[in-house]
């Protein structure tokens, strides 16, 4: 659902007087990721879900503990030893948080709360709490339907977001035309941002995504930004047609 449908639909809510004490995960470490531009904490986290779905995770136990092969890793990510030390250290600092409004708690915990490194070994131990192992592997499981290996080559976070979301209107119904129109603040919830003008987010953002994706992707897409006059003064940009097409050029959307 679109921020523009949600909001529509929190509106309708209000009105039914019908809110109810609910659950949420605020801050999630993938989001927090995105927003702070890191594409190799992304790419470690999907590493990270990788080991723990072959693994026997007890998620009843308060800690688990993961051992990565070092070489594996760099494989994997396609970074380098030296970042990707970087990043697991500036991972430990993420915090995330749970709120349970109806129980009124709220859980504050560090994504890895510790991190060896084994010199000579090529090894790093990490323990995850569970609760933090369990939103990784979920994390991942949003993606099942994008190639991994092409979104550990992307260099942008604006890419790694948006490739998710081409392919899901790629595989619509074939009587479906795959096109998706975006408002301002649906973009700014896609990537993140706070941009005033969608302007901004069709030059700073979607430009440069298409060029990457048009390299690295099977899917690409087009855009269209729609104008409209709202008074005196220039037309204004009001909302962004987006059509999937494949790397060969063949437009999917009738």
């Amino acid at each position: 659902m679109l921020p523009s449908e949600f909001k529509r639909l929190q509106k309708q809510k209000i009105e039914q007087r019908k809110i109810t004490p609910h659950k949420k995960i605020s801050n999630t470490f993938i989001e927090n990721a995105i927003s702070n531009a890191n594409v190799n904490a992304i790419k470690i986290t999907f590493y990270l879900a990788s080991l723990l779905e072959k693994k026997d995770i007890d998620f009843s136990q308060r800690l688990n503990t993961l051992e990565l092969d070092t070489k594996d890793l760099l494989k994997y990510t396609e970074i380098t030893a030296h970042e990707a030390r970087r990043t697991l250290l500036q991972m430990q600092k993420t915090s995330i948080s749970f709120i349970n409004e109806e129980l009124q708690e709220e859980l504050h915990i560090n994504l890895l709360p510790s991190i060896n490194f084994k010199w000579g070994k090529n090894k790093v131990e990490i323990d995850l709490y569970s609760k933090i192992a369990k939103l990784i592997v979920d994390v991942k499981n949003n993606y099942t339907f994008v190639n991994t290996k092409i979104l550990m080559g992307l260099k942008s976070p604006h890419s790694i977001r948006l490739l998710p979301i081409l392919n899901k209107i790629a595989n619509h119904s074939g009587q479906v035309a795959k096109r998706k129109h975006y408002e301002l603040e649906d973009l700014n919830a896609i990537f993140g941002t706070n941009y005033k003008r969608l302007i901004e987010i069709e030059r700073k953002i979607l430009a440069p995504v298409k060029d990457e994706l048009n390299i690295n992707s099977k899917l690409t897409f087009e855009y269209e930004t729609y104008y409209e006059n709202l008074g005196k003064g220039r037309p204004k940009a009001t909302r962004i047609t987006i059509d999937v097409i494949d790397n060969s050029g063949s437009l999917f959307a009738n």
